[in-house]
C-alpha cells in the first residue's frame, strides 16, 4: 500500500471518528444537563470536549513533521478545511451566546454553567462536524 492510499484511508477514518465524537459529545451534554449535580458526567463531558478540541489541532504534524503520510493527511486542503471548520465553530458559538443572552433576560433561571457548557459544546461539535463533512467531500 502506498503512502497516498494510507493517507486517504487515515483521512476518511479521521472524518468518521470526528462525526462519531460529535454525536457522542451531543449525547453526553444531554445527559449532563439532565443531572447537572453529577460530577462523574460533568468530568466525562469536560474530558470529551477537551479531547475533541485537541483533535482539531494538527498535533501529529507538529510531533512528526517529517512523516510522509502525515504530510499527505494534513495537506493544504485539510488545513483550509480545518481553518474553515474552526471559523464556523466560532460563529456558531457566538450566535448561541447571543441567543442565550436573550433567553437569560426572559428566563432568569438559565444559569451560567448551563450557558457555558452549551456554548462550548456547540462550538466544538459544529467545528468537528464541519471538518468531517469537508474532509469526506474532499475524499470523493
Amino acid at each position: 500500500m502506498t503512502a497516498v492510499e494510507i493517507a486517504e484511508r487515515k483521512s476518511r477514518w479521521r472524518a468518521f471518528a470526528f462525526l462519531f465524537l460529535a454525536v457522542l459529545t451531543a449525547v453526553v451534554i444531554v445527559i449532563v444537563r439532565d443531572d447537572p449535580s453529577n460530577d462523574f458526567t460533568q468530568g466525562i463531558w469536560f474530558g470529551l470536549l477537551v479531547g475533541c478540541a485537541f483533535n482539531l489541532l494538527p498535533i501529529k504534524r507538529w510531533l512528526r513533521p517529517n512523516s510522509a503520510v502525515l504530510r499527505l493527511v494534513d495537506d493544504e486542503g485539510a488545513r483550509e478545511n480545518r481553518r474553515f471548520a474552526c471559523t464556523l465553530g466560532f460563529w456558531a458559538a457566538t450566535l448561541v451566546a447571543l441567543f442565550l443572552a436573550l433567553v437569560s433576560r426572559v428566563n432568569p433561571a438559565v444559569g451560567g454553567g448551563e450557558v457555558g457548557q452549551t456554548i462550548a459544546t456547540v462550538a466544538v461539535v459544529s467545528a468537528m462536524v464541519a471538518f468531517a463533512i469537508l474532509e469526506l467531500r474532499a475524499a470523493r
